[in-house]
Formats: C-alpha cells, structure tokens, sequence
C-alpha cells in the first residue's frame, strides 16, 4: 500500500482500541508524513485535511468502525514522530511508543478499531469543550488560503454593510421620504449582504484555482518548466459555500415573498 522505500526504512505496525468519539493522532516534529492512506468505511471517518508533508494526522469516529492506516514518512534530517489516542469520556490522552529516526524513511500501519464505551461512560462529553473541538476539526477542512479570504471578505462586508445601514436609517428618517428602517428590514438588508459576501467568495475561489491551474498548464506545455506551487485546488470548500449560499438566498427571498421584510427603496 506504501511507496517503495529504501532497504533500510523503518517499519513498524501498531494495534489500537478506541472508544466511539475518540481520535487517532499521529504528530512528527518535522514536515514529514509524505503520504496517507485509509482503508475502511471513510464516510463515518473524520480525518484531518493536511497538506502534504504534513506534521500530524487525526482520524476519528463516532461509530463502531475499523481502519488500517498507512503512512509514510520521510525525511533526510532527524525527526520524532508520535502516536497518540485521546479519550473523549475523561479528556485523557494516552501516547504509544515514539519514533526518534536521525534521517530516512518511517513506515507506520495501524490498526484502529472505534468500539463502544463500557456501560456507565459516554462516548463523548456535551459541553464546550467538545463543540470548541468540533469547531477546531471542522476549520481544518479549509485551506489556510480559503479561511483568510472569507474573513477579509467578511471583515469588510461587514462593516460596509453596517455603516451602509446605518446612514440609510438615518437619511430616511431625515428626509422623511420612506419609512425607516425596521428590525425586519435590516435583518433582510443582513441576509443579502452575507449572501452576496459569500457570492464573491465563490467567485474569487474559482478565479483563483482556475488561475493557479492555468499558470501551470502553460509553464508546463509552453516552457516545458515544471513549478512546484502549494496546489490551491479544494472541492470542498467551493461545495460547502454553493450550499450555504443557496441556503441563505432561498431564506433572502423568503423573507421578500412571504414576510414582505424587503424595504422600499428610491428609484
């Protein structure tokens, strides 16, 4: 399942229990996890979405699964590389055997099997903890790239948005031409800017991969130079904002057609 490697590599297999809601870690102080692969049932999986070479892995779920894990690390300099399980019923994180390798080639399979917590313990706790760690998990489905974007976007957004409202409150209620504005209008005013936010979000992603991807293609075809840029490409992120956005534009014109929530403005 793993790269070839040198006759020298490491290569170790490791057997793990976990309860429901636990998670797998695997943490090297260096770039040095160069490959992944999961094999088991990836849909009740939640994994870590790194970028290759990576410095860690995380593999969790909140079902009676089995996984074989494969990876592969690599690297001319030395490096540690750990394993870990943490145990969702009482926080407590139990550690394997580390790695300490002066150079060369790590092969790590694992065998990790999420079974059900003994009756009397919880296969994970309710609190805020677990939803800072959710929170923690989820954002790491993003490209770094993708997280920047969308705050700066929703920085200024926001804040042209907030100052935009305000000034049309106050010019209606000045100039006495059209009612001000209501909690009912702003809150529609609200849904439109963060759907149009996001709309520029999407917009920016696609140029930006389609970009990326055009740079390379012509380096390659026309120069025949092979660049070795961070790959930009992320379905996910584009999948996952269409969605949110076709949510709260349905919600935008909901709030126009049946709540009649749209404030009148000048022509």
């Amino acid at each position: 399942m793993l790269p070839a490697s040198h006759a020298d590599a490491t290569i170790s297999q490791q057997t793990v229990k976990l309860f429901n809601g636990g998670r797998l870690r695997v943490d090297s102080t260096q770039n040095s996890i160069r490959k992944i692969v999961v094999q088991g049932n990836i849909t009740a999986a939640r994994m870590s979405n790194n970028t290759i070479p990576a410095k860690s892995f995380s593999l969790s779920s909140s079902t009676t699964q089995f996984y074989t894990v494969y990876l592969w690390l690599s690297l001319p300099g030395s490096y540690v590389a750990t394993i870990s399980l943490d145990d969702p019923s009482d926080k407590n994180s139990s550690s394997l055997p580390s790695f300490y390798l002066s150079g060369g080639d790590l092969n790590l399979t694992i065998f990790a099997s999420f079974e059900p917590a003994p009756t009397g313990q919880q296969g994970g706790s309710i609190g805020w903890n677990s939803f800072s760690e959710w929170m923690t998990q989820f954002s790491g489905a993003f490209p770094w790239w993708v997280k920047i974007l969308y705050l700066a976007l929703g920085l200024q957004f926001g804040l042209i948005g907030y100052r935009w409202i305000r000034f049309e409150d106050e010019r209606r209620r000045i100039e006495k031409h059209l009612p001000p504005l209501d909690r009912g209008n702003k809150a529609y005013l609200w849904t439109d800017i963060l759907f149009r936010a996001l709309l520029t979000g999407f917009v920016l992603c696609i140029v930006v991969m389609i970009g990326e991807a055009i740079i390379v293609l012509v380096a390659q075809n026309l120069f025949f130079v092979t660049l070795s840029f961070v790959s930009l490409l992320d379905f996910f992120s584009l999948f996952f904002v269409a969605i949110i956005a076709l949510l709260i534009y349905i919600g935008r014109e909901a709030m126009d057609r049946f709540l009649d929530l749209k404030p009148l403005m000048e022509d």
